[in-house]
């Protein structure tokens, strides 16, 4: 049997990054049946729900206090022991694999060498196990720092086999930060647009549902943030003025969020913001249980009409539901993504007021989504699993897919 590692952050608390394990899971199964995929948490969690990191929240504001240098100095020696801890664990993983693929998410960033640190650690016991590897669908930022650069040229100095990135940004910073180094790096379409063959459809005939505003908390765009932030500091509060314009106009809106704990902070608070806790009284506002796994947040999502998010993979699986969604800038990856599917005037960059958003959302829903576009967008999708797996040698590229992804499901 062909077994695959997948490193990625499988379970994390915002469970859209463990969306794109889930699909990446599912699309390599499918393009090559009695493949064994093993997931591997960057962040060492063993399943939903396990936190590793407590008071992130606040943790995160104070390293926004701190100087650049002693940030990444602090995080460097806490993810020290922590490596040494897992690292058994991983090594263990490892033992037969056929295949490690760092697969999905804004992974390739360098926040205080988060990321540089786990990465590295993973690729150098990949180097010892003989395990080839290869780099799929991730997000690259363009901000390692010269020990971040290093780390993450451990990857390529492997036996790297194939670099396919999420964006063309991605693919530009790759190229500048690694120097030439490892395989030319390749554009593919990001596993979550996979999900309504991952979690499944809601049922035929289903009348559509509210809008869905996804509410992220403000300090945590701020810290991983590349460029402005839609609504700033405040970007909560004009999520919650959006939703009040909808409702104002005669339609239903339901909050939700990705699942990380201080987004369900943010939506608490607003929740308890008397006027949203009014018009949910009067049944024209709910908001969604948080999602404690990456199919609850596909199933919040797939009965709507329209997104509104900050957050890239709320967006994301609306569109693979063929749901019109907003994206509120502040990252590049946002914006990177809308423009990939044709949709760059429906990512907001810069001010805007809660009136122009409404707006933006009600135009987006009477425009819809082009289904002959969004069957390409799939079957992009499917394809580039599909050449990973040929470029790997695990499996043939199929002939048809769309048999494979049920014409475009």
């Amino acid at each position: 049997m062909v077994r695959v590692v997948n490193f990625a952050v499988r379970y994390s608390a915002n469970v859209g990054d463990g969306l794109i394990a889930d699909c990446l899971s599912h699309a390599m199964t499918r393009l090559a049946p009695g493949l064994e995929m093993v997931s591997v948490d960057l962040a060492g969690r063993s399943r939903h729900g396990e936190a590793t990191v407590r008071g992130r929240g606040m943790k995160l504001r104070v390293l926004n206090a701190l100087p650049a240098p002693v940030r990444a100095r602090a995080v460097e020696l806490v993810l020290g022991r922590f490596l040494d801890r897992v690292g058994p664990r991983w090594r263990a993983a490892l033992g037969g694999a056929d295949l490690a693929v760092f697969g999905g998410g804004q992974i390739f960033s360098d926040a205080d060498l988060n990321f540089p640190l786990k990465i590295a650690r993973a690729a150098g016991l990949c180097a010892s196990a003989g395990v080839p590897m290869a780099v799929f669908a991730a997000g690259v930022a363009r901000n390692w720092s010269p020990r971040g650069r290093a780390l993450f040229g451990t990857v390529a100095q492997g036996d790297l086999r194939h670099v396919a990135l999420r964006d063309g940004f991605s693919r530009e910073a790759w190229s500048a930060q690694m120097g030439g180094a490892g395989p030319h790096p390749e554009i593919c379409r990001d596993p979550g647009l996979l999900a309504a063959s991952c979690y499944g459809r809601p049922a035929p005939g289903a009348e559509p549902g509210p809008v869905g505003i996804c509410i992220t908390d403000p300090a945590v765009l701020t810290y991983h943030a590349d460029m402005a932030v839609a609504g700033g500091a405040r970007a909560d509060a004009l999520l919650a003025a959006t939703a009040l314009a909808l409702v104002a106009r005669g339609h239903r809106v339901r909050l939700f969020c990705n699942g990380a704990v201080e987004d369900r902070e943010a939506l608490a608070r607003l929740a308890a913001h008397p006027e949203v806790a009014a018009r949910v009284a009067g049944g024209w506002l709910d908001i969604a249980p948080p999602p404690a796994t990456p199919a609850e947040l596909a199933g919040i999502i797939a009965p709507m009409k329209a997104v509104l998010a900050h957050r890239l993979h709320a967006t994301i699986v609306a569109h693979a539901y063929a749901i019109p969604a907003v994206g509120l800038s502040w990252d590049r990856k946002l914006v990177s993504f809308f423009a990939s599917v044709g949709r760059g005037a429906h990512a907001v960059q810069g001010p805007a007021g809660a009136q122009d958003l409404a707006d933006l959302v009600l135009r987006a829903i009477a425009e819809g989504i082009d289904p002959a576009a969004h069957a390409v967008h799939l079957d992009e999708t499917w394809a580039g699993v599909a050449r990973m797996l040929a470029v790997t040698g695990l499996a043939a590229r199929p002939p048809g897919l769309r048999a494979v992804s049920g014409a475009g499901a």
